[in-house]
């Protein structure tokens, strides 16, 4: 056995985690992926946010022979996390699609990476039919109860330019898929004796105006002053926003809550605004 050497990887990032790596992320490779791997004699490393595949050197020729006869690697990607189509974007893809990333299908940004997406960030011209090609031979049955959030596809070709070349580089061999965050409107509601107060809502970085939109009633026969962003907010896993609740007085301005909750992405949900249906994220006060 000789000693391995990268032959492809591909990593995922995400606009919503501190130091860009989308986390949670698991790489199952289909059942003839899986088979193909063997055959080839290719070694998989998965981690958080990527996956890699490594060729033994002494067995290169190998594996161009499997290269020239179409080979295709595909990945069903799972995220642990539950609420990852919360916060990205573009969204859960409709019930018969699902989010495709393709090897053959490359453009480089701006730092040169090759992205499998044509614009900075993956987005709806990214879903694709559960029922177009190559969909029905990737998933199993159990993939359509729960679907994977994404799938991506390597092609090892065996051409000059291809994967299987010893001329590329290790940039070459990199992949990337970007994703960006959803945004949404925060939306405080301000209860109990602090209802009844004159209140309204500082930004100490002045990036943000929040809007009153006045008394509404909440179960429990409570009162509460609702407090809305001018514009929706992209969503962070750890918000930087500073902002206090404040009181106007007659003899002048006082902080009520030195430090506000920032918004979290189990609270979200649809609401129409400006004729819009927007996601708000709800905070409560009391």
């Amino acid at each position: 056995m000789g000693a391995y050497r990268l032959l492809a990887n591909v990593t995922v990032e995400h606009a919503y985690f501190s130091g860009q790596n989308c986390r949670a992320l698991e790489f199952i490779p289909s059942e003839s992926c899986s088979a193909l791997l063997r055959r080839a004699g290719l070694l998989l490393k998965a981690s958080e946010s990527g996956v890699a595949v490594y060729f033994d050197e002494e067995k290169i020729d190998i594996l161009r022979l499997h290269a020239e006869d179409d080979l295709v690697l595909a990945f069903k990607v799972f995220s642990k996390d539950n609420n990852f189509f919360r916060y990205t974007a573009p969204g859960a893809p409709p019930d018969d699609a699902i989010l495709f990333f393709d090897t053959q299908r490359v453009t480089r940004d701006a730092a040169d990476k090759q992205m499998l997406h044509p614009d900075a960030y993956a987005a709806a011209d990214a879903w694709l039919k559960l029922t177009a090609d190559p969909l029905p031979t990737i998933l199993e049955r159990k993939d359509y109860l729960v679907k994977p959030v994404f799938i991506v596809q390597l092609r090892i070709t065996a051409g000059a330019q291809g994967l299987c070349s010893n001329k590329l580089d290790a940039a070459a061999r990199k992949f990337y898929i970007r994703f960006t965050t959803n945004q949404t409107y925060w939306k405080y509601y301000i209860l109990g004796d602090l209802s009844k107060r004159n209140v309204y809502i500082t930004d100490l970085d002045n990036a943000l105006q929040f809007e009153n939109l006045g008394n509404v009633s909440l179960p429990g026969n409570r009162t509460a002053v609702q407090l809305l962003s001018s514009k929706a907010i992209p969503m962070h896993e750890l918000p930087d926003q500073r902002l206090q609740l404040k009181e106007s007085t007659g003899t002048g301005d006082r902080i009520l809550v030195k430090r506000l909750p920032n918004a979290s992405v189990e609270q979200v949900h649809g609401e129409m605004i400006s004729d819009k249906v927007a996601s708000v994220s709800e905070i409560y006060i009391n």
